[in-house]
């Protein structure tokens, strides 16, 4: 695909009707991704394909095997979920703990990246450590203070939801390794919009969904783990599909064939595939597959690179005009978020319902959160929704 943003553009039928700066809330879908999806419930609903119906083994691996090329891992690294909650559950629940265990977290994490790992104190008796930020940022320093041999997992999200913050994964990693603590990523804010390596990283675990910049549907997600640690963590939930293939198949053979078919089982499914959701959507994996075509064409670096350009200048301009920006200004420390403040109180409801509305009467949307304006820069977007988005603001 040529990397002319104006054709780019043309594959997303919402960016006709409005500037969308809210990819860190929900991303609009590729043309391709929608008619991947219509095809899949033509095919199963709408008229009869008995292909389609025996077609869903083959839609989850190619799935796997996009997400696994995009992150340069191996498919039995990925499991593929709903969303990025139920990935990090998925983890959480599967950690043997012990007793007075810790877990350190920060206070910026998205509620999804917090609930689960409070769950879990509750549940076990471990002990939840909480970082504090300085002026947004979190430096490794202040996770060194918190983190001790008694520490199982560091959470943290790889870019923050609020501020855009970008966390420094490798030197992290690094120092939750030499404590025996696992590095578990809630990466939704960062993948798609940044070219992510989890192993590069010395990622453990990373739960991410599909919606976001990764512009797919809502619905879709994965979780990638680590293929030495797989073998270490236990499932809290299993179905049909997450034991060993041999064994899924003997029983199907039963099933069909009247041979008894309940039957106790004794080996999982392979790598991550064991923490693969229940049910998933075979239109959503499509269309998830579909919008991953769109990025491993275009490059994660090229897509990168464009996201840092745009979301720099951003923080020029809104600079330049006199508005706080609170998202780091240096390249090493920001993806696509932008938050800024302005001249508005934005801890009262009223005044933020219509700041909202003022913005989408302009056409413009992006997201308000952290008393302060979210802007996300993703590769469709051009200088002209910038300058949209600054003629917008009261």
């Amino acid at each position: 695909m040529r990397k002319d943003v104006r054709e780019i553009r043309e594959e997303f039928p919402l960016l006709k009707e409005v500037v969308w700066l809210a990819s860190a809330g929900v991303g609009p879908m590729p043309r391709a991704a929608l008619s991947a999806m219509a095809a899949v419930n033509s095919k199963l609903y709408a008229s009869y394909d008995p292909k389609a119906w025996s077609a869903e083994d083959e839609v989850r691996e190619r799935a796997c095997t996009l997400i696994a090329k995009l992150l340069s891992v191996s498919p039995e690294e990925i499991a593929l979920t709903r969303s990025t909650t139920e990935g990090l559950n998925a983890i959480a629940c599967a950690i043997p703990w012990k007793r007075r265990d810790h877990i350190v977290i920060t206070d910026q994490e998205y509620p999804a990246n917090a609930v689960p790992w409070y769950h879990q104190a509750h549940l076990h008796g471990l002990e939840v450590r909480v970082v504090r930020s300085e002026a947004g940022r979190l430096p490794v320093s202040r996770f060194a203070e918190a983190i001790d041999d008694r520490t199982r997992v560091v959470a943290i999200s790889h870019v923050q939801f609020a501020t855009g913050f970008r966390a420094d994964l490798a030197a992290l990693s690094e120092l939750a390794h030499s404590h025996g603590a696992l590095l578990v990523v809630d990466g939704i804010q960062s993948v798609g919009a940044l070219a992510v390596r989890p192993q590069e990283l010395g990622i453990d675990a990373l739960a991410a969904g599909g919606y976001k910049w990764l512009c797919g549907p809502l619905g879709s997600g994965f979780l990638y783990v680590r293929k030495e640690l797989c073998q270490d963590l236990v499932p809290v939930g299993l179905g049909f599909g997450e034991i060993a293939p041999r064994e899924h198949e003997d029983i199907w053979d039963a099933l069909s064939g009247g041979r008894p078919w309940v039957r106790d089982f004794s080996e999982l499914a392979p790598g991550a595939k064991r923490f693969s959701g229940v049910g998933l959507n075979p239109a959503v994996l499509e269309g998830l597959s579909a919008a991953l075509e769109m990025f491993l064409e275009l490059g994660p670096e090229w897509i990168e690179a464009r996201v840092i350009a745009l979301s720099g200048l951003l923080i020029e301009r809104l600079k330049r005009r006199g508005f706080q920006v609170v998202t780091p200004e240096t390249e090493e420390e920001r993806a696509g978020i932008v938050l800024f403040r302005g001249p508005w109180d934005l801890s009262r409801k009223e005044v933020r319902e219509e700041l909202d509305r003022r913005l989408e009467a302009a056409g413009v949307k992006v997201s308000i959160r952290a008393g302060g304006v979210r802007g996300a820069c993703h590769f469709f977007n051009t200088e002209e929704d910038l300058e949209r988005l600054l003629e917008a603001l009261p």
